[in-house]
Formats: structure tokens, C-alpha cells, sequence
């Protein structure tokens, strides 16, 4: 097993990866809601549902520690209140 700590990283991860093949602008925010995860970039928002999804051996039983974090859109929402265009894009910054 991995510490929560790593498990959040990885959670983390899979909700970028899925962010960045659903957003044609680079991604400008995401954030962890009761309903999901959310990301923004250009003005628009999505929100994405992530689990685990757990390996299992040829015998039906789990693998311990064995598997990976998933995202998976759900759909377009509104921006999160907090949430802002970024005034300098941080991918154009000279």
C-alpha cells in the first residue's frame, strides 16, 4: 500500500491527464468538489469523476497494492466561484 499522500498525487494525475485531452487550451485550474474534480482553461469548465481501479490475479483475487487511479469526464459545468482566467497565461510569460 501507498501512503494517502502518494494516492492523492496519483489521483491527481490522472484527473490532468484527462483534463488536457478534454480542454483545447492549456489547463488553467483544477480543484477537488463534493461532485468531483473540476478543471478550467479558455472560460470553459468540466467536471470528472475519478476512482480506482483495482488488478486483479488469474485467480479472482486482488492484487495488494495493485491497480491505478482513472478520471473520466462527465461534462461541461460552471466555473468554480474561485476559479479566474489567468490575466498573464502562464504558458506566455516573458
Amino acid at each position: 500500500m501507498k501512503a494517502p499522500k502518494y494516492q492523492r498525487m496519483e489521483a491527481f494525475e490522472a484527473a490532468v491527464q484527462t483534463a488536457g485531452h478534454e480542454l483545447a487550451e492549456p489547463i488553467e485550474g483544477l480543484q477537488i468538489t463534493d461532485k468531483g474534480i473540476v478543471a478550467w482553461a479558455g472560460g470553459r469548465a468540466i467536471r470528472m469523476t475519478y476512482g480506482w481501479n483495482q488488478s486483479y490475479g488469474d485467480d479472482g483475487q486482488p492484487h495488494l497494492g495493485g491497480g491505478h487511479w482513472s478520471a473520466m469526464y462527465v461534462e461541461d459545468c460552471a466555473m468554480p466561484p474561485n476559479a479566474s482566467p489567468a490575466s498573464r497565461p502562464w504558458w506566455r510569460l516573458r
